[in-house]
């Protein structure tokens, strides 16, 4: 018996380094989650500094368990080789790989990759770094890192355009756009026209004609992402303008054939807009923003509000910010025109339609994140403004101050990219991703009405008198709320709901489902990580990129790969075969079984002669060696198991052993590093260690 308890004793021992080992490599996560609110300090700008360009993610969207591929490309004026390409990546630093390992023309340009397929839902953090020796430069990065590709759950492959009847409460038009985002809907006055703009067309319906569009425009296709492009409509629907793929393009109501069309620089706009009276058209554009020790570097042609009048293409004036321009809107006759940027500029503008010279410009309104929505009165005298995570609020100017009138806190400072204003000025709708939903009056930041629901609120509007509101978000729901009442009215759809207008006399509801609005949020708490038993192969990239298109050729691919269920049968088999084999050393010792058989537990007379005994003995020794074998070849293969998954996992996330690489680069970054950053928030209150000094 002493040779059968040696044995219970390895297994224990083996038992217990499995759970001390094993379960950090079928349980561990392949990044950390590190936090974008940390500021990267900005590099020296040196004559020896190399260029990286056109840095990016592709796909830029879509699901876990596809692989995604990061991309730069290395460039350096005389042609010298890189001393390291990285990317920063969810708080490491990583070295990037050329993609054609024969290409040395650094002069030309270089392309450097990393691939990665994630397998939980969340934010990926990262910017492109590279040095020749001499120099460093870096991309893809202002204040804080960018975030890509997006997750979501959904394919959004079935979108809808639709026109729900208030009263009635029930949708009267529902069109299927597919795999089209609706990136702008908009309503006439009386509900009679719709206009609205898809990554891949522009349609305009009318509503008393359901089925199939008035006309249809496809000539230009843009990416899907959170720069959505457009669509508004003047109050009697015979004007329509429209960005799609960067172009500004102004329609009559009458036909598909553009009255003219502005192409610029090919940077996609956020948002347009048109005045009431249709004379006036406005469109805000994004752009690349570099960050550098001398300041923050922009291209001119970027970053734009552009204003005309119908007449022409060629701007009445343009203004260059910054940062992009989020938002924009018209007063009723397009005398005033207000916008909102994004980071590094943070600010709520007011320009006159006669000048590009800002009646205001405010002072940067959150520390870190953009300011998403500015929404004016029909005459011009007032603005609201919502502005994104971290600093999420909802701002209420007067064009006689650059100073807001006041400003209301969101619950859990959440993003509001939902917000909007009745012409009169008097009451603003605003709804966060955290699902609040609210009505101000204007001479109040205490809200009116007050709702929550579980889900991310990505667009809304206000009735003109103020007495309900629609809202849409990640639920796929539609909402409709009024004023001073509890109860909610919903209506379904397949996809999110993120673009919402309101006619001017209530009586329609128009609503287009897509996810751009809900780019870079953390808004899905499912943050579980999933075993991917394929990996999705994307549909090849195009290399022009230029356009603002990406082409790809057909579907995508999936790569089939080992699953953890293997592994974990032989887990439970070895702890199976182990408790087992516990439970009959105990009861052959204590000879349990002839005790609970006489009913005596406690000592009793021996009744089985000696050769039984041995015979016994032998017996129970067979057994337990049985069961010890069968333990051993279960733990056996739950290692051979692990080892083999765990290689499986490198050639899922490529490159993933480097994620605990030196950290030495990192080290600058945030408070700790030695340098006082009162511009990135850093005081002596909240950052001792690196301010000595001021507040």
């Amino acid at each position: 018996m002493i040779k059968i308890y040696k044995t219970f004793f390895v297994l224990l021992t083996l038992c217990i380094l499995a759970n001390l080992f094993t379960p950090s490599i079928l349980f561990a996560e392949y990044k950390p989650d590190i936090p974008s609110g940390q500021n990267i300090p900005k590099l020296q700008v040196t004559p020896d500094d190399p260029k990286l360009v056109d840095g990016h993610v592709y796909p830029s969207w879509g699901p876990i368990c596809q692989r995604y591929t990061y991309s730069v490309i290395y460039l350096d004026d005389k042609g010298r080789p890189p001393e390291y390409v990285k990317i920063y990546f969810n708080g490491n630093m990583i070295d990037m790989e050329k993609k054609n390992l024969e290409d040395n023309d650094y002069l030309k340009g270089v392309k450097y990759i990393y691939k990665y397929v994630p397998i939980k839902l969340g934010s990926n953090f990262f910017f492109f770094e590279a040095s020749n020796g001499l120099g460093k430069t870096r991309s893809n990065i202002i204040d804080s890192p960018d975030n890509g590709p997006v997750l979501f759950k959904s394919a959004f492959d079935k979108n809808e355009i639709a026109v729900i009847d208030v009263n009635k409460q029930t949708k009267i038009l529902s069109y299927d756009v597919k795999d089209e985002w609706v990136g702008g809907i908009a309503l006439s006055d009386d509900g009679k026209y719709l206009a609205a703009k898809t990554h891949k067309k522009i349609y305009l319906f009318d509503t008393s004609k359901p089925k199939e569009p008035v006309w249809i425009y496809g000539e230009v296709e843009e990416r899907q992402g959170d720069v959505k492009g457009g669509v508004d409509i003047s109050g009697d629907g015979t004007r329509i303008i429209a960005s799609i793929g960067g172009s500004a393009i102004l329609f009559d109501s009458q036909s598909n054939k553009p009255l003219w069309v502005y192409k610029g620089s090919g940077n996609q706009a956020y948002n347009v807009a048109i005045s009431k009276d249709g004379k006036y058209m406005a469109m805000g554009t994004a752009g690349g923003v570099s960050s550098t020790i001398q300041g923050y570097q922009s291209s001119e042609t970027t970053n734009l509000l552009i204003l005309w009048n119908e007449k022409s293409e060629v701007p009445l004036w343009q203004y260059h910010a910054e940062g992009n321009f989020h938002d924009v809107s018209l007063s009723d006759d397009g005398s005033f025109i207000t916008g909102a940027t994004g980071c590094p500029d943070r600010r709520f503008y007011l320009f006159s339609k006669d000048s590009n010279r800002p009646i205001i410009r405010s002072e940067m309104l959150t520390r870190d994140s953009p300011v998403h929505r500015a929404k004016i009165s029909g005459d011009g005298k007032f603005a609201a403004v919502g502005s994104e995570l971290d600093d999420g609020a909802v701002f209420l100017f007067s064009k006689d101050s650059s100073l807001p009138a006041w400003k209301a806190p969101m619950p859990d400072r959440s993003s509001v990219r939902a917000l909007n204003l009745t012409a009169d000025g008097n009451y603003i709708g605003a709804a966060t991703f955290k699902g609040d939903v609210f009505i101000f009056g204007r001479d109040s930041n205490d809200p009116i009405s007050h709702w929550k629901v579980d889900a991310s609120l990505g667009g809304i509007d206000i009735a003109e008198d103020g007495n309900f509101v629609a809202t849409g978000g990640t639920d796929n729901k539609l909402r409709i709320f009024r004023k001073g009442a509890s109860e909610v009215f919903s209506i379904d759809f397949n996809e999110y709901v993120q673009e919402i207008d309101i006619s001017a006399n209530g009586k329609y509801i128009a609503a287009g489902t897509g996810g751009s609005v809900y780019f870079f949020e953390a808004f899905d708490d499912d943050t579980q990580v999933v075993e991917c038993k394929e990996i999705i192969e994307p549909p090849v990239e195009s290399t022009d990129r230029k356009s603002g298109n990406i082409k790809t050729d057909s579907v995508p691919k999936t790569t089939s790969i080992k699953t953890i269920w293997p592994g974990m049968l032989f887990g439970f088999g070895f702890l199976a075969s182990f408790l087992s084999l516990v439970i009959y050393i105990v009861v052959s010792k204590f000879d349990l079984i002839s005790k609970i058989k006489t009913g005596i537990f406690k000592k009793s007379v021996v009744t089985t002669g000696t050769e039984g005994i041995k015979a016994r003995n032998k017996l129970n020794k067979k057994i337990i060696i049985i069961m010890a074998i069968v333990g051993i070849v279960f733990l056996l293969l739950m290692t051979i198991s692990v080892i083999v998954k765990s290689k499986n996992e490198k050639l899922l996330v490529p490159n993933q052993e480097n994620l605990n690489t030196k950290k030495e680069e990192l080290q600058e970054i945030g408070c700790g590093n030695s340098m006082c950053e009162p511009d990135f928030g850093e005081t002596k209150a909240n950052c001792p260690q690196d301010c000595t000094e001021g507040i």
